[in-house]
């Protein structure tokens, strides 16, 4: 309508929307007004009655109770404004991290939606989908259970009227061979599950509760009916999942135990790597549905942790941690009686969607007679830890009083390129973990044809999958047959390309006897274009004379870990659906600034020579590093204390790790020992201190040489420090004779600190031993 401006015709909407809602609070007040008056009418009254009735010993009771509700209402009131208070203070993101637990995803998340429309249609399926789920527990999960208990039985079995909830659905549309779809599910029902051995009701399950994030994939996309290919549905990560038991069966530790049970089965079932797949026409290939395509690999230190509870009597806990990344998991060892662990461990886990997957960690206090205690746990988002300057962190452990996890990430890509695997091996040598992998090896195992017959029946086959010693995959067994489709596989991680061997054994599951075997050097893997080979056929190798046309068909590629760098922007949301635009492989060895020059190369292979050499006890030539042989430290303004003459001089090499977060010491020789007595020589050792702040003080020796003032050691030390703790650590050195028992034992002593020499590291150097100026 020309002439009315665009205020004028949104102003009636706004009015009335005032007029609402200020008839809204005048019904809110008024209701409140008259809570507040019946409230006090029903004070009094009550006060008369009692005076009525000359119930003087009930009077006091009934003002106490009275006051303490009072002042519980005011000490509410008081709490209620406090956090109204600090969360004022709080900027957006921290009131979502204050709150992340507690909020739905689509909250949490912008890019998330709400289903509502979805939950409408689940409730009106609801009856049916639980009949059907009735079903399956009285037929497959009951007959499952039965070959270990012969008579258990499902008595009654009811899932109640709440059906599961979806929510915080997310929608990736950039890939245009398939459809990526995400969301949560959450159920929270009235369940009530009865069973009974022998006709005997010995449990009750209830209050199952169950939260879980969910993938569903439909690829490919066809241009013919069904325009999809297939389905492929698993979780992200392993659910929670609590349920209280009730009932014969409720001994000390079953519940816990049933529950690690359940998911145990779950995560070999259905949770990534693990999934759920149907084809809808035949026209598609199964290894073009089944097959899932990692990210990368994220690879974890866990380093250390501090403040942890004290569980056990002795005021210490022996702590150890578990990790994980849907169904894969890894557990550190124990560290005994310490609440400040350091345990030095590394981990990988293969990584379908950085942006969607979660690294869970628990930590807990073993012990020998109990349940092991519960010390902490935490998530870690995957896409938040892999940018620059994110990826070394100290992590709060949740539901605990206290306590704090120090972990450290490093994100590798998948490179198809065979020179990118001498880079990934130099970084794994310079880690220092023989473990670490190098590569990561697909296989998929199409089907086998013309097995041999054990006898006259035909085989019920399933295969077994090694990798050199170590057996890392079982198919399931197809029934009475000699050309079985198995259609399965999986992804490992590879230590050694070059040497490993990928075997495939083949057994009958009915007499559990090996039927044939394959054998394939993954080194041929290495020279083919891409490093991969697709349904190619191979002869199987069998003990049969009449079998020799058995045959596997196969696919299998190779896939070098490659250091990767997420550069994105934090502050942008988009940054997160575009991740795999800003992760680039770059080189491990530029990222390490001791491999940035032509000196320092040589100073690191120097050093790493000495390592070596020092483990396998030989001795190494010592090398002076100035003209007259000497280089010594005497200044007060050096990195190291005042020293005197006439001690000797000792020769050491120092060299720290920022990838492993060592400190790396090798005491080689000492020059010129003072003789304490002139008729004889000293038997000397070196003790070795460090002094770090708030770090318990840490302590080596080397070996006693007898009868001589001039030692040649060449003994190796490590010392777990972190690179924050670095500066601020000194190194004590004291030479000590074994001979001087009564007299003062001490022939010298050093002191080095690290803030003024950590930038010349690797550094091999002789220093001037003086008098004791520190406790050894």
């Amino acid at each position: 309508m020309e002439g009315v401006s665009t205020q004028d015709a949104i102003r009636p909407d706004e009015d009335g929307a005032l007029i609402n809602n200020n008839k809204e609070n005048r019904k809110k007040m008024n209701k409140e007004l008259i809570i507040s008056i019946l409230n006090r009418v029903g004070l009094v009254f009550l006060g008369y009655v009692v005076a009525y009735m000359s119930w003087s010993l009930i009077l006091p009771l009934i003002t106490i109770g009275t006051l303490v509700w009072l002042e519980n209402k005011t000490n509410k009131t008081k709490e209620s404004i406090k956090k109204k208070a600090t969360a004022s203070n709080l900027s957006k993101d921290d009131l979502l991290k204050l709150l992340n637990n507690e909020l739905p995803s689509w909250v949490t998340f912008p890019d998330r939606e709400r289903a509502e429309w979805l939950n409408e249609i689940v409730l009106n399926l609801w009856p049916n989908i639980s009949k059907h789920i009735i079903k399956l527990c009285r037929t497959k999960i009951q007959n499952n259970i039965r070959k270990k208990f012969d008579s258990f039985k499902f008595e009654d079995i009811d899932f109640g009227e709440t059906p599961p909830k979806i929510d915080g659905i997310k929608m990736y549309s950039k890939r245009k061979d398939s459809i990526i779809v995400d969301f949560d599910v959450f159920y929270d029902g009235n369940c009530d599950i009865n069973f009974s051995i022998m006709g005997n009701q010995i449990g009750r399950i209830k209050d199952f509760q169950l939260e879980v994030q969910i993938r569903v994939i439909l690829k490919p996309l066809l241009v013919k009916m069904p325009l999809v290919g297939g389905i492929q549905v698993f979780f992200l990560n392993t659910p929670d999942i609590s349920f209280e038991i009730e009932g014969i069966s409720k001994l000390p530790g079953l519940n816990y135990f049933l529950r690690q049970k359940i998911e145990h089965k779950i995560r070999k079932t259905i949770v990534f790597p693990n999934s759920f797949t149907k084809r809808f026409t035949k026209t598609i290939e199964a290894s073009e549905l089944k097959a899932l395509e990692p990210e990368g690999i994220l690879r974890v230190h866990v380093f250390e942790a501090k403040n942890l509870e004290k569980k056990d009597v002795t005021g210490k806990s022996d702590p150890y941690v578990i990790l994980s990344v849907g169904a894969q998991e890894y557990t550190t060892h124990v560290i005994k009686k310490s609440l400040d662990p350091k345990w030095d461990y590394w981990c990988e886990f293969v990584i379908l969607d950085p942006l969607a997957q979660q690294l869970y960690f628990k930590v807990f206090d073993e012990d020998d007679f109990n349940e092991d205690d519960f010390l902490g746990s935490g998530a870690v988002e995957i896409h938040s830890v892999i940018k620059q300057g994110e990826n070394d962190r100290w992590f709060k452990l949740e539901k605990a009083k206290h306590g704090d996890v120090h972990l450290r990430f490093t994100w590798l890509g998948l490179s198809p390129e065979y020179h990118d695997l001498h880079a990934a091996i130099a970084d794994t040598q310079q880690l220092q973990v023989s473990h670490l992998a190098t590569a990561l090896l697909t296989f998929y195992v199409d089907s086998a044809r013309t097995l041999p017959m054990k006898g006259f029946k035909k085989p019920d086959p399933y295969f077994k999958v090694s990798l050199g010693t170590q057996q890392i995959f079982k198919s399931k067994s197809k029934k009475h047959t000699n050309d079985p489709e198995w259609e399965q596989g999986s992804s490992v991680l590879v230590q050694d390309p070059h040497n490993d061997i990928f075997t495939i054994h083949i057994f009958d599951k009915r007499t559990e006897q090996k039927i044939c075997y394959f054998e394939y050097p993954l080194r041929n893997l290495t020279t083919l274009n891409f490093m991969q080979i697709s349904k190619e056929v191979f002869p199987l190798v069998t003990d049969e004379p009449d079998s020799y046309d058995s045959q596997i068909i196969i696919s299998l590629q190779l896939r070098v870990l490659s250091n990767a760098l997420y550069e994105g922007d934090s502050d942008s949301d988009s940054d997160f659906e575009d991740l795999g635009k800003h992760i680039s492989k770059s080189s491990s060895l530029k990222r390490n600034s001791l491999l940035t020059s032509p000196d320092s190369d040589k100073s690191h292979q120097l050093i790493n020579e000495e390592r070596t050499q020092v483990r396998k006890s030989s001795r190494l030539s010592s090398t002076p590093s100035n003209g007259d042989g000497k280089l010594s430290f005497k200044s007060k303004n050096s990195s190291l204390s005042r020293s005197g003459s006439g001690f000797g001089q000792l020769e050491l090499t120092i060299d720290y790790s920022k990838p492993r977060q060592k400190l790396m010491v090798i005491i080689h020789q000492i020059k010129g020992l003072s003789l304490k007595q002139t008729s004889d020589e000293p038997d000397p050792y070196v003790k070795i201190k460090l002094f770090s702040p708030g770090v318990t003080t840490k302590k080596h020796k080397t070996r006693t040489i007898s009868d001589t003032p001039n030692p040649e050691f060449e003994e190796f030390f490590e010392y777990l420090l972190a690179t924050n703790e670095l500066t601020t650590s000194k190194l004590v050195l004291t030479v000590k004779s074994k001979k001087y028992i009564f007299n003062s034992n001490i022939l010298g002593q050093v002191v080095i600190k690290f803030e003024k020499i950590i930038e010349k590291l690797p550094f091999r150097f002789w220093v001037d031993l003086g008098p004791q100026e520190e406790s050894d």
